[in-house]
């Protein structure tokens, strides 16, 4: 296999063990199915989530959509709509106290359940008392109990004397299980419990039933309130509870792999770069390690003389024979050059050199050998 193949095959292997770690993380940290939601949400599809009812008003042909606003921000028709604040998670304002009155009494009918839910009727902190399940009858005949004439549920909430003005419908005193107030044109009821609209006992005997008396006509537009569940308008806030992020992870990654193994196909294919070895560095090395074998540095002190003698020849027209002190006057006279230096240069390395003549009494006579032959050339232009 190629050697560039094989270096793709190397990146698509490892951009796939990536995205399955990415898969594995994912699995372990993402929380399992809807345990992000909390009680009462109807994004959730635990025991305790409404989900089911929300489905269930959808398909029985009602307008039901859920709000990811505070009350206070709330745009409805108060005469058309229902709002549903299912045990909510995070407390009101006192101006969301403030516009859920005047909804109802501009004629929305609106439904709060659970201790969260009567934070929305008083600032006043409701204890909660731990209970069990309990069946309630209906007191009096009532619109809102036309079809359950008793339901079960935990009354936790012990209910505050300053909102007794709220009459009890199903239970009495403290551990009512149904409240309302006719406000204006519209009603506020609250619920001990979201146990009717729970998913675990939705299917129970009469508990849709109240959830229908209370929403009425099939005309009406149902606001199922999110906002107070921690959701807000925004598809981030409802995927980052989701494995999305992470499968948004998988995919970039896989989309990276793929623009490295196109890159690499698609880019311009370049030379790599060989250094030669002829290089003068290592030319020069090598004829100095020649010339020390050989012990010949005479040899190196005439080619340096033959190389001045040869421009000299070239600057001047005269014949290779020429004698010295000839070659340097008629150069003299034609380049500006320093007519002593190159004859003493000359001089000095006519020879013959006999006995024992080494490489350190040649270096200085080829170095002023060259230095006359490159003041030559730079005057030759």
């Amino acid at each position: 296999m190629p050697a560039a193949r094989s270096r793709e095959v190397v990146i698509a292997a490892a951009g796939f063990a990536l995205v399955i770690a990415l898969a594995t993380v994912g699995a372990l940290l993402s929380p399992p199915g809807d345990e992000g939601f909390p009680s009462g949400s109807s994004f959730s599809h635990r025991r305790d989530g409404s989900a089911a009812a929300y489905l269930t008003l959808e398909r029985l042909g009602y307008r039901i959509r859920r709000s990811f606003d505070a009350v206070d921000s709330l745009t409805m028709d108060p005469a058309a709509d229902v709002l549903v604040l299912a045990d909510p998670l995070e407390g009101p304002s006192n101006a969301d106290r403030r516009a859920l009155q005047s909804l109802a009494t501009a004629g929305a009918t609106v439904l709060v359940t659970g201790c969260g839910g009567l934070a929305f009727l008083s600032d006043i902190t409701a204890s909660r008392e731990p209970s069990v399940e309990q069946t309630y009858p209906a007191r009096f005949p009532s619109p809102l109990s036309a079809r359950v004439p008793q339901v079960t549920m935990r009354a936790d909430c012990e209910w505050p004397p300053s909102l007794d003005r709220y009459a009890a419908l199903y239970g009495d005193g403290p551990a009512s299980a149904v409240r309302f107030l006719r406000s204006g044109r519209g009603v506020i009821v609250w619920w001990a419990a979201s146990t009717p609209i729970a998913n675990a006992s939705i299917a129970a005997p009469g508990n849709l039933e109240l959830l229908l008396d209370l929403t009425g006509a099939r005309g009406r537009t149902i606001l199922w309130d999110e906002f107070y569940h921690g959701q807000r308008r925004s598809l981030y806030s409802y995927a980052r509870q989701t494995p999305l992020p992470w499968a948004a992870a998988q995919v970039l990654v896989v989309m990276l792999v793929a623009a490295a193994m196109y890159a690499r196909r698609r880019a311009p294919i370049l030379e790599r770069a060989v250094e030669s070895r002829a290089s003068p560095l290592e030319f020069v090395d090598t004829i100095a390690g020649l010339y020390a074998q050989a012990g010949t540095a005479a040899d190196a002190v005439a080619i340096a003389r033959a190389r001045l003698r040869r421009l000299l020849s070239a600057a001047t027209g005269l014949a290779p024979d020429a004698d010295d002190e000839r070659l340097v006057a008629a150069a003299a006279t034609r380049r500006r050059i320093d007519a002593n230096a190159v004859r003493a240069a000359l001089a000095a390395s006519a020879g013959p050199f006999v006995g024992d003549f080494t490489a350190d009494d040649a270096l200085p006579l080829v170095r002023r050998l060259q230095s006359a032959a490159a003041a030559l050339e730079r005057t030759g232009g």
